[in-house]
């Protein structure tokens, strides 16, 4: 299947290239064509440039897209670009790259970004896409996803990718915008935001959104209630707010997000079909930024952040409602990064910077309510400093070379030196072939070094040592005349020491433990297609043919082999629209092999005039019943993905 998937896509390109050589372009192609060339992407160096000149494979997914396609969160707009697949386990969302997706991992070898600023908490690693993420979709101006290893330019978690959402400002959104929606399952949301620009150069943005579902009634009789349903136990809930003020060379922003999630699987053992168990995340983002601009052949910039991430869990293991256990992590960072870009050199663009980052607070404790019984009480101080350089310069015409390299010392650790180095041949305006080569570090978190509740689930590891990435990319994009893009990407990508969480005896409710073990290459090839017509249509498709496997050829968990997605839509007919997207996985491995799995989502927006539009979205149009591989905490042998569901949107500006 992934041979005939490759073969098709490869000859899909082949036959659209050719066509493209041969075809005359007329005023719209040129127009197309002009938009595509003009793209800019932030993520992978921190700074604007062209994306076929940046170096690295970058794909964009814009808020346009978005909104014609009825989505809600970055995990939405993530799940359309190359390469990545979501799950959920009922408890929180997951993010798969490459077909690497480790049941029970929190996305931290993912970096996670809102214009540059780090997400990723500083317990658990974790930057989760869906609700628990600060930003919504309509706050979002375009998601940039940077394939391949980050730590040259952001340290630590920037393994198998980098995502950067780029926010909104004012001028993007002026006036207010509310949008009200209700649908199945007792589905609610309040969204809306605001954009306005002075006289004065001053220009603010401020999104609220508030939502709430009940969730769903699920069939689960692995878990052992009187009939095998779980019953209101799905529930979820979000609030989230994100401002931003920018005045000249100085940027305050502020995002923040609260989402409580009940959990109906029943993990850790706690009693299935009571309710009770649910867990609470906070997070909130503070960061004043300064950057002048370009000085003659100077430009400096300076950030300052504050951040902190609480969780609270809480555990029914009873009937009673005293038969409680609590979970609480709360953790704060401040962050200084420094940079300084210089083009005084011909055909160089070099770039210095430093970064300082400390948590003074990284608390974790595990305790019965009552009788009371502490079973962790652990807090734990991290400092990390960073230096690094990039250097893009240009060889010739049709030729650049970027190099980088970053220095980074965790206090507790080794230094990690993370080099870059990428080869970028242009043999003309419309088509880029890029030759990457890479290596990147994770350090392990503190959940996972010092998380020990008495041994009922978990045991500490305060020894383990970081992981370490290499990876090679050749990446080729085209530029149709006809204002089609075609690109493929081709990557080998070897991870050692990968930390994961072993059982420590082959008893199912054994206690587990995070220990550094073998290595893991990801193998694999993405190619993809968009098409941009004048009018309103465009359509992406892709392909993707993945291979994870241990050091004993073993296939990973979670990890299909084949994927393949799109999403098409159409211009306004009468003030309708269309917008549509698919994606289809290989089977994947668990406790239990888990079947093939297909997507389809729809919206039809109708405008009813300038200032208003209704628009009614159905997820899971196809009402399948996809599984995902069961995550270590739940009982169940695979995980019940979503079904069909719908809901009616109706939006005002102002």
């Amino acid at each position: 299947m992934k041979y005939l998937i490759a073969s098709a896509a490869w000859g899909l390109l082949g036959l659209l290239t050719h066509a493209g050589v041969h075809a005359a372009p007329g005023p719209e192609d040129e127009d197309q064509l002009e938009a595509l060339l003009r793209r800019e992407v932030q993520g992978p160096s921190r700074y604007a440039q062209s994306l076929m000149d940046a170096p690295a494979a970058v794909s964009v997914i814009t808020r346009q897209e978005s909104a014609a396609l009825g989505h809600q969160t970055i995990g939405d707009m993530l799940g359309r670009l190359p390469g990545v697949y979501l799950g959920n386990t009922r408890s929180y969302s997951n993010v798969g790259v490459r077909g690497f997706n480790r049941p029970g991992d929190y996305n931290s070898r993912v970096l996670m970004a809102i214009d540059g600023q780090r997400v990723n908490d500083a317990i658990y690693d974790q930057g989760l896409p869906q609700l628990e993420f600060p930003v919504v979709a309509e706050w979002a101006k375009r998601v940039e996803l940077v394939q391949g290893p980050g730590s040259s330019i952001y340290g630590s978690n920037a393994l198998l990718g980098v995502v950067n959402v780029v926010t909104l400002d004012g001028a993007d959104a002026p006036g207010l915008s509310m949008l009200g929606s209700a649908g199945s399952r007792g589905q609610r949301r309040v969204e809306m935001h605001y954009g306005a620009t002075d006289a004065a150069g001053g220009d603010l943005f401020i999104g609220l959104n508030l939502q709430r579902t009940a969730g769903e009634t699920l069939f689960l009789p692995e878990l052992g209630t009187a009939d095998g349903w779980i019953r209101g136990l799905d529930g979820e809930r979000q609030a989230a707010v994100l401002a931003k003020y920018r005045l000249g060379r100085w940027k305050l922003s502020m995002a923040a997000v609260q989402r409580d999630k009940d959990a109906p699987t029943a993990p850790y053992g706690t009693l299935p079909g009571v309710s009770g168990t649910r867990y609470t995340d906070r997070q909130l983002m503070v960061e004043a930024a300064y950057d002048e601009g370009w000085q003659d052949d100077l430009r400096r910039s300076l950030r300052l952040g504050l951040s902190q991430y609480d969780f609270r869990g809480r555990y029914v293991f009873g009937q009673s409602p005293d038969v409680v256990d609590r979970d609480e992590s709360y953790a704060q960072w401040l962050t200084l990064d420094a940079r300084v870009l210089w083009r005084g050199l011909l055909n160089h663009e070099l770039m210095a910077g430093a970064e300082i980052r400390t948590s003074p607070y990284g608390v974790q404790r595990n305790y019965q309510v009552a009788p009371y019984e502490s079973r962790l009480d652990s807090n734990v101080s991290q400092d990390s400093a960073a230096l690094s350089v990039q250097d893009q310069w240009r060889l010739s015409q049709h030729w650049q070379l970027t190099t980088g390299l970053r220095l980074d010392h965790a206090r507790g650790f080794s230094p990690a030196l993370s080099p870059r180095t990428v080869l970028v041949f242009r043999p003309d305006e419309r088509q880029t072939l890029k030759l990457m080569w890479a290596r990147s570090f994770r350090t392990p978190n503190l959940y996972e070094r010092y998380y020990d509740d008495g041994g009922q689930t978990q045991l500490a590891n305060p020894a383990l040592e970081p992981e370490r990435l290499s990876s090679a990319e050749l990446a080729w994009e085209y530029l149709l005349a006809s204002g089609q893009a075609l690109s493929a990407n081709l990557y080998d990508t070897r991870l050692n020491r990968l930390i994961e969480q072993v059982p420590l005896s082959d008893d199912p409710e054994a206690a587990v433990q995070y220990v550094n073990r073998g290595r893991v290459r990801l193998r694999g090839l993405d190619l993809g297609v968009e098409q941009r017509i004048d009018g309103g249509w465009l359509w992406r498709a892709s392909a993707s043919w993945m291979d994870a496997r241990d050091d004993q050829g073993r296939r990973l968990s979670n990890a299909p082999d084949w994927m393949v997605k799109g999403h098409a839509i159409t211009p306004q007919w009468r003030a309708w629209q269309l917008g549509i997207e698919w994606t289809a996985l290989g089977t994947r491995l668990g406790r239990v092999k888990v079947p093939p799995a297909t997507f389809v989502n729809a919206q039809l927006r109708y405008r009813i005039d300038a200032r208003q539009s209704l628009a009614l979205q159905v997820d899971n149009l196809l009402d399948r019943d996809n599984l995902d591989p069961s995550s270590p905490d739940a009982a169940l042998s695979a995980i019940p993905q979503s079904r069909r569901a719908w809901r009616l949107a109706w939006r005002i500006a102002f």
